[in-house]
């Protein structure tokens, strides 16, 4: 009360944070690493005098870059007999239980850019092999909890012509199909045909919100599209 402040420290233990601050509101940044911490604050008036504030226990977790949710290879379930889905397949609770299930990779006919067809599961293209069913529907569970540093969601996705990606029955991603959700049906085509190493080739959604996410069950959907009947893999 009898005087003002001249700076504050930061401190993580002993150690001192970066400079001192000598103007308010008082602040540093800070390089933290992995561990245990404990910060203090130390207020030095014009006079010299200091009082150091309550200590603030904090733990950093460093985890890598990126943690994977859904493995490549998981048992998806997936529906191709060429019907209408609407929307309602999307949704978590969905009951996909007569629908056929298998592992990832899942598709028909070749990768351009694998010598072997390297399917997981071969999926059909109906009974006619110039009309084939454009749309393909794939649903896969998974359990989710908490992950520290974990702060969105990216989709790695490889497909083969175009897809649709949700998440809990949210639109979360398009890839070689039109932007607009409402004008998509299971007639739709892709925007084009894919062939030679794009077959091969992963495409990364924009970060998606981790608040599409809930604790415990959780389902990720996916609508493939053939750019033509006659398209010979996906």
């Amino acid at each position: 009360p009898d005087g003002t402040v001249a700076r504050v420290e930061f401190y993580d233990g002993a150690a001192l944070i970066g400079a001192p601050d000598t103007t308010a509101p008082y602040s540093v940044v800070w390089n933290a690493t992995a561990g245990a911490h404990t910060l203090t604050a130390k207020a030095v008036d014009a006079q010299g005098l200091s009082t150091v504030s309550a200590p603030v226990a904090v733990t950093v977790v460093q985890g890598p870059e990126f943690v994977t949710i859904v493995d490549s290879n998981s048992v998806w379930k997936y529906l191709d007999n060429g019907s209408d889905q609407g929307t309602a397949w999307t949704a978590l609770g969905f009951n996909d239980s007569t629908w056929a299930a298998g592992p990832a990779p899942l598709g028909y006919g070749t990768i351009d850019t694998v010598p072997v067809t390297p399917f997981g599961t071969v999926v059909s293209f109906g009974p006619d092999s110039t009309n084939k069913y454009i749309t393909t529907y794939f649903r896969h569970a998974f359990n989710y909890s908490t992950t520290p540093g974990v702060t969105g969601l990216v989709v790695h996705l490889m497909r083969d012509d175009g897809a649709v990606v949700y998440i809990n029955g949210t639109d979360v991603f398009h890839s070689n199909m039109s932007n607009a959700p409402a004008v998509i049906n299971y007639q739709s085509l892709a925007l084009g045909a894919v062939g030679g190493a794009a077959e091969g080739t992963f495409f990364d959604s924009p970060s998606i919100p981790l608040s599409l996410l809930v604790p415990g069950p959780n389902v990720i959907a996916v609508e493939l599209h053939q750019d033509s009947t006659n398209s010979s893999d996906i």
